[in-house]
């Protein structure tokens, strides 16, 4: 797929360069969506707390409804155009894949995506990597990756569950980031 898409920028580099600046440009917006998200958890816990409970259990659309003061309807904004923005990306890698006649978001995981995306309480839905067949993921809130993982099971997709650490990012203590890498590893077997 890396390869078709560096031939399609070879051959239309007018239409490329424009879809490479809006697929950076929302990217840049979901960045900051995001880094906005974790700030307003850090100053106003609570009501961050309380938006994500209440939209586990709600579509995107009625989202806005369950803000009640100032702090949650910033929240509850922010979700909503890190929503638009991720929107917005899988409409530029899609835009790409088809330029290029590569399946990096097929027809197939589209429906899969947008039906995932108007679930309750999910966040964002996408390919991940450089597109293809072969995995998707979602970012849910709250308890909400229950639903997801029975309505992908139920089509056949094998969901892999994972859940977000209250520190947030970090190195963990077995990363070899932490430490030099010979020491990290304890052995090796060669077979």
């Amino acid at each position: 797929m890396v390869g078709s898409v560096k031939q399609w920028q070879k051959s239309d580099p007018q239409k490329a360069t424009d879809t490479w600046s809006k697929l950076g440009m929302a990217n840049s917006v979901l960045e900051n969506q995001l880094r906005s998200l974790s700030k307003l958890s850090e100053d106003h816990w609570d009501a961050y707390e309380s938006v994500v409970r209440s939209c586990s259990r709600l579509t995107f659309m009625k989202w806005t409804e369950v803000a009640t003061n100032q702090q949650q309807e910033l929240i509850v904004k922010s979700l909503l155009a890190a929503r638009d923005a991720f929107l917005e990306i899988r409409l530029h890698m899609r835009e790409m894949g088809v330029a290029a006649g590569v399946p990096i978001e097929p027809e197939s995981q589209t429906q899969l995506l947008d039906a995932t995306m108007n679930m309750e309480g999910v966040l964002l839905a996408g390919v991940p990597g450089a597109g293809g067949f072969d995995a998707v993921f979602s970012v849910t809130l709250g308890e909400a990756s229950g639903a997801v993982a029975n309505a992908w099971s139920s089509v056949g997709v094998l969901p892999l569950l994972v859940r977000e650490d209250s520190r947030g990012v970090s190195l963990e203590a077995g990363d070899p980031r932490t430490e030099e890498v010979s020491t990290a590893v304890s052995s090796i077997q060669i077979s």
